[in-house]
């Protein structure tokens, strides 16, 4: 590493080209030029020093460029003084992973390869400008990166208050919210253990957004998002009670019993679990139905159903996508997936769509318990996969589980930018080729294509 200073950074003045004496004595010259007290270094315009330089046979004082040949014993300070600048700047490069290198990372969403950003006042000047040589301590540094000037534009410099506070001066760090972050942060962008200490990094759209609903309300009182995942716990009654449960079983015993068409229990999802696909004979059913409408302002002409059985706990839920997220027909009428929970507790599992650097995919996992009801966004059925996971062996104890699915259309809810695009068309698209099923490959089952659970 060239060392910040290095003779040949140093313009050269007085004595031969070739003297090291002369290229210290301008180092010096240009230290004590820069800081006029520096690290136990006498002060430029000390008056008795200057005259004892005036008196002293080996140089000359010139008022005009404040230059003079350095006394041995400064000269050796101030190279002691300039050694431990170098180590110290050496310590920067070690842990700055190349703070020194011409081209300089780019570090916090800021490309640190211009000419402001040398250790944070700009780089070292050219060897033709003795005036800028310490490029350490700039009598007058330049302004900070603009990339890293803050408050972002849609950061209120006036933060509004609490009318039901007190309002008092004890905030140690002012009143304009602008002005919180050290300057500090504002000039570095991130830290060693901060993302980023710019505001704005966090008012961005997630991949997904966790609510939890009251059980207490008729309808979800929040803004509803395509982002977003709600969980309402105990919305149909307490967890420990399972009387909905084995209602609606006894129910669809009854249709069954009475050849409704399509009432009878068939196998699903390539032998995963059991559904229904006529339950609407069921009164528990119906009012389970428009309980999730109400809720969550679902027009009723636009719902789809579905009654999973699990019907032991050695049933479970394989990842997939319900079809609304590569069927355009389906997603024109449906941006909201709801559903509840009747019987044993289980997981609902998210599986990212898209693979990490490493090639894993991130899974989220939420309980669902008795009585208790979730629901995702438009988009997160398209980012993500979901399904019930599998009990270990050690974990099973024979208790069934009913779910209750319902797709539609929620009314009001937000629309932002930046939403992804569907997945492709009803198995046949770019999802279908992503996930290996090519044209009408599986075309003979599809169990898989419908994506619902």
């Amino acid at each position: 590493m060239d060392g910040p200073l290095s003779s040949d950074r140093y313009h050269r003045r007085g004595g031969g080209a070739g003297s090291s004496r002369s290229r210290s004595r301008s180092r010096g010259r240009d230290n004590h030029h820069h800081h006029h007290r520096h690290r136990g270094g006498r002060h430029w315009k000390d008056n008795n020093y200057n005259d004892h330089r005036r008196n002293n046979n080996r140089g000359s004082y010139d008022d005009d460029d404040r230059f003079s040949r350095e006394r041995s014993r400064d000269r050796y300070e101030h190279d002691d003084n300039s050694n431990n600048m170098s180590r110290r700047d050496e310590r920067y490069d070690n842990r700055g992973g190349g703070y020194h290198n011409d081209d300089y990372h780019q570090r916090g969403g800021v490309q640190y390869n211009n000419n402001n950003n040398h250790h944070h006042h700009g780089p070292p000047a050219a060897h033709n400008d003795h005036r800028n040589n310490n490029h350490h301590h700039h009598q007058n540094p330049p302004a900070a990166p603009a990339a890293h000037n803050m408050p972002p534009h849609n950061i209120k410099a006036a933060a509004p208050t609490d009318p039901n506070l007190d309002q008092l001066n004890d905030d140690p760090r002012g009143n304009d919210p602008t002005k919180r972050i050290t300057k500090t942060a504002k000039r570095n962008g991130n830290g060693r253990n901060t993302e980023s200490f710019d505001p704005a990094s966090t008012l961005l759209r997630p991949d997904l957004r966790i609510w939890v609903g009251s059980n207490k309300d008729t309808t979800y009182t929040k803004p509803l998002k395509h982002d977003d995942v709600v969980i309402i716990p105990e919305l149909f009654g307490p967890e420990s009670n399972w009387d909905i449960y084995y209602k609606l079983v006894s129910e669809l015993r009854t249709l069954q019993a009475n050849n409704v068409k399509n009432s009878e229990w068939q196998s699903w999802h390539e032998g995963a679990h059991l559904i229904s696909k006529n339950p609407v004979g069921s009164p528990t059913f119906e009012m389970v139905i428009e309980k999730l409408c109400e809720y969550f302002c679902i027009r009723r002409k636009s719902v789809g159903t579905r009654f999973n059985w699990y019907r032991d706990s050695s049933d479970w839920k394989p990842f997939h996508h319900d079809s609304a997220a590569y069927n355009p027909k389906r997603a024109k009428d449906q941006n909201i997936t709801v559903g509840v929970s009747f019987g044993a507790r289980r997981e609902l599992a998210f599986l990212h769509a898209t693979p990490q650097q490493n090639g894993e995919k991130c899974k989220i996992y939420f309980p669902q318990t008795n009585n208790g009801v979730f629901s995702f966004g438009r988009d997160v059925n398209i980012q993500w996969k979901h399904g019930i996971n599998a009990l270990p062996e050690e974990e099973q104890d024979g208790k069934g589980r009913i779910s209750i699915v319902l797709w539609g259309l929620a009314e009001n809810v937000i629309e932002e930018e930046g939403s992804p695009p569907l997945l492709g068309a009803d198995g046949q698209g770019a999802h279908a080729q992503r996930d290996g099923h090519r044209g009408n490959h599986r075309r003979g089952n599809n169990n898989h294509h419908r994506g619902r659970r």
